[in-house]
């Protein structure tokens, strides 16, 4: 052992081309010693430099190293991250434990997670190894705030991160982060690791791209409430947006990147009637000339936290402003054919982003691509608006169908609630579902504006009025026929055809036999055996038969 240890040396210091000067330890990174190396490179994440103090090559980098350090020292309690040294001429033990066979040669450890450094000794070829690295590996202590930290450099080795329990929440705090919840048996999430791993290439230095092993980290994928795997979502400024289109490249890149940026849009007066046609609720921030900076940056930071849940305006139109009745600075909802104005302090964040999460939810929602689905599969009833957004009506439709909502919200506490739960409202493009509305209500193209009230769950709804006519859109109309439903005076009626009742008897029916035979599979093979060997005797009784008769024509032709 001692002997390797020297001959180690001597190949080291004859690689160096060793000089007479000594190369002193740099006074902002830590000197190890056989003694403390392990447990120093075992916390947090070291950057080590292993050198001959009578080595040239070790030397020259003596100053570099010094600078390197002196700059980072502050990293160890601000990211958990250190720079140390290794005089291997006074620890060759180390040196050789760690494969070091020339000198000065850096490495840095993370854990069992060894990389060296291969590139050019300079202060900024270091100094960029030591940022990509401290942002990959970012570990804050917990009594360090987010603004002690400073500047993380973002995604800078384009790689998905593995996030536990330990690194979860001092590493999320800092955004943005689009991270995939997961299970290693879930076959989508193995086809999706693939395009997860090109994703993290193409979000290099925009955003971090992670993911959770929820098998391994329970409490977490609790705690952001998990339902089904893979869940993706993007987490920044404390919140989080789920991802629910296509998974792939090009639709994460573009949700991710969208979210990154405010969303903030510039209007005029004349551009309003349009935007609240379209949005089922909008967010108008009003500023001018003695608006704070402050203010603004705040507001750019809520369309960031709401994205793709909240349409956020802005406007330095006084003609705007005066109608909706702000004088200088302010924020207002405009949902439910109604004004909300924001009345508290818009210099508070908290208070601004706690109104536009109360706020943001409107009393009839526009259904999407995305939504339609989870929000039928609901239990319980939804009076479904279902619009032609091309037809002239749909506007005033849309807006008679708000009205009633809003009416049957404000008498809620004397009506009767059907299963204990209120109506919902929603609209759906119905040329988008043409399909779904023809065959669930019978509903051609032409029948459009209609209103129905329908329990998806169930697959049952109420077609018409109390008179047999379909029910006008009109808020008296509406109102009228949803009292005759909850009074009991109208009967549902089946969304499915008379085949598809058949097909869904005949379904479960075999759904019920699979599940008989995993449950009981000797009863089944026996129940099984037993028909299979009926139907054979079956068949052999009616051959005899057969056979019989013939017999029986042979010996009267004998007769004859």
């Amino acid at each position: 052992m001692l002997i390797h240890s020297i001959l180690s040396t001597a190949i080291a210091i004859a690689v160096c081309s060793s000089s007479l000067q000594g190369a002193e330890a740099s006074a902002a990174s830590k000197a190890l010693k056989g003694s403390d190396f392990a447990a120093t490179i075992a916390e947090g994440a070291t950057f080590v430099k292993f050198y001959s103090p009578e080595c040239k090559h070790s030397q020259k980098l003596a100053p570099t190293w010094e600078k390197l350090a002196v700059e980072h020292k502050d990293w160890q309690r601000t990211k958990g991250f250190k720079l140390a040294e290794v005089n291997c001429l006074a620890n060759a033990d180390v040196c050789e434990d760690n494969d070091i066979v020339s000198y000065p040669t850096m490495q840095y450890y993370k854990g069992k997670s060894v990389t060296k450094y291969t590139k050019e000794r300079t202060t900024e070829a270091m100094n960029e190894f030591v940022a990509a690295m401290a942002a990959e590996y970012i570990n804050v202590p917990n009594n360090v705030s987010a603004d002690e930290v400073g500047e993380v450099k973002v995604n800078a080795l384009g790689k998905v991160v593995v996030l536990d329990l330990e690194s979860y929440d001092r590493r999320t705090k800092f955004g943005p982060w689009l991270i995939e919840y997961y299970a290693p048996w879930c076959g989508h999430c193995k086809a999706l690791a693939p395009i997860y791993e090109q994703l993290a290439e193409a979000m290099k230095d925009k955003v971090n791209v992670a993911k959770v092993d929820c098998t391994q980290n329970e409490d977490i994928c609790r705690r952001e409430r998990i339902r089904g795997y893979p869940t993706i979502k993007l987490h920044q400024h404390g919140q989080s947006i789920e991802f629910k289109k296509q998974r792939s490249v090009e639709g994460m890149s573009e949700f991710a990147l969208g979210a990154i940026v405010p969303s903030v849009k510039p209007i005029t007066a004349s551009e309003l009637k349009d935007i609240t046609d379209k949005n089922d609720v909008t967010f108008v921030y009003i500023h001018d000339s003695k608006t704070s900076p402050e203010i603004t940056a705040l507001i750019e930071k809520q369309s960031q936290i709401y994205y793709e849940q909240a349409t956020i305006c802005s406007s330095d139109d006084a003609e705007l402003a005066r109608h909706l009745s702000v004088s200088g600075t302010g924020l207002v909802a405009l949902k439910n054919n109604r004004q909300y104005p924001y009345t508290g302090s818009l210099t508070d964040a908290s208070a601004v982003q706690a109104w536009i999460a109360e706020t943001k939810t409107p009393l009839v929602t526009t259904l999407t691509n995305e939504s339609t689905g989870p929000v039928l599969s609901q239990p319980g009833w939804i009076a479904l608006g279902l619009f032609d957004p091309s037809n002239q009506n749909t506007v005033a439709a849309r807006r008679e169908l708000i009205e009633t909502a809003q009416k049957y919200h404000d008498t809620l506490e004397e009506r009767i609630l059907i299963g204990g739960k209120p109506f919902r409202f929603a609209i759906l493009d119905a040329t988008r579902w043409e399909n779904y509305v023809r065959g669930a209500f019978n509903l051609d193209q032409k029948d459009l504006p209609a209103v129905l009230v329908i329990n998806s769950r169930e697959e049952i709804f109420y077609p018409y009025a109390l008179d047999g006519r379909r029910v006008p859109v009109s808020q008296e109309a509406l109102l009228t026929y949803i009292a005759d439903i909850e009074s009991g005076v109208l009967v549902p009626k089946s969304m499915l055809s008379a085949a598809q009742k058949v097909f869904r008897y005949l379904q479960g029916r075999v759904r019920i036999a699979t599940r008989f035979s995993g449950e009981h599979p000797m009863i089944a093979m026996f129940i099984g055996s037993a028909f299979v060997l009926a139907i054979m005797r079956r068949l052999g009784t009616k051959k005899t038969d057969e056979e019989e008769k013939k017999e029986g024509e042979s010996k009267d032709i004998k007769q004859d």
